[in-house]
């Protein structure tokens, strides 16, 4: 007797299948089916997210145009704030010590001398927090115009006292101003002032008028 003979002769003869028992079977049968079908309709749902996804991911890396801002959005606008000289500049009577190089008549109130020497005159806030003269930020630096600088100054022409005078635009600052005025002996007085956001042209012109160059002043470099 060879192998299947003896698993008939264990498992006994097979019964008929009942009309009940081929029912459950097609029914089992068609939930397997529809199983399978909404298995598959799900994969390819989630194949579409993923890829729409991947499509604006790709956008949003700067490979298009950037995306337009709401509507609503309010207007960029810039920075404003002022620095020691925003506020409307006052000048008064100077009191102190007159400097080497240089005489003054006024200075904006609240200013003070910082330091100076026969090239340069620094004026800052009294309460700065930079003592450095030799750094003019928010500060006014006076001086004679460069020798390596035998251009003549462009801008605004103005009159400082009976001397020709310019107005133009500091370099390197936000609100930066320069005051030139050209002295006796041909050569230009520079009025540095970093931060001019509170100084009127008129202003700048009476300051400047009350700036004397003597005879000990040199020209710097560079």
């Amino acid at each position: 007797m060879d192998l299947h003979d003896r698993l008939s002769t264990i498992a006994g003869p097979a019964g008929a299948t009942s009309a009940e028992q081929a029912d459950a079977d097609v029914a089992r049968g068609r939930r397997a089916l529809r199983r399978r079908r909404a298995f598959r309709s799900a994969g390819a749902s989630a194949f579409a997210v993923a890829a729409l996804a991947a499509a604006v991911t790709y956008g949003a890396r700067g490979d298009s145009a950037p995306p337009a801002p709401p509507t609503n959005a309010a207007p960029a606008t810039a920075d404003t704030k002022a620095g020691p000289a925003g506020a409307a500049t006052r000048l008064v009577a100077y009191q102190g010590e007159q400097p080497k190089g240089f005489t003054i008549d006024k200075v904006p109130a609240g200013w003070e001398i910082q330091g100076v020497n026969q090239a340069v005159l620094t004026i800052a806030p009294t309460n700065a927090k930079d003592k450095n003269p030799d750094s003019f930020v928010d500060k006014i630096a006076i001086m004679l115009q460069s020798k390596d600088d035998t251009s003549t100054p462009t801008g605004t022409a103005v009159k400082v006292g009976d001397k020709p005078g310019v107005i133009n635009v500091g370099l390197g600052t936000d609100h930066g101003k320069n005051l030139w005025v050209k002295e006796p002996n041909g050569i230009w007085l520079l009025v540095q002032i970093w931060d001019a956001s509170g100084w009127s042209d008129a202003a700048m012109v009476e300051f400047g008028d009350g700036i004397h160059v003597l005879p000990g002043a040199v020209q710097g470099r560079g």
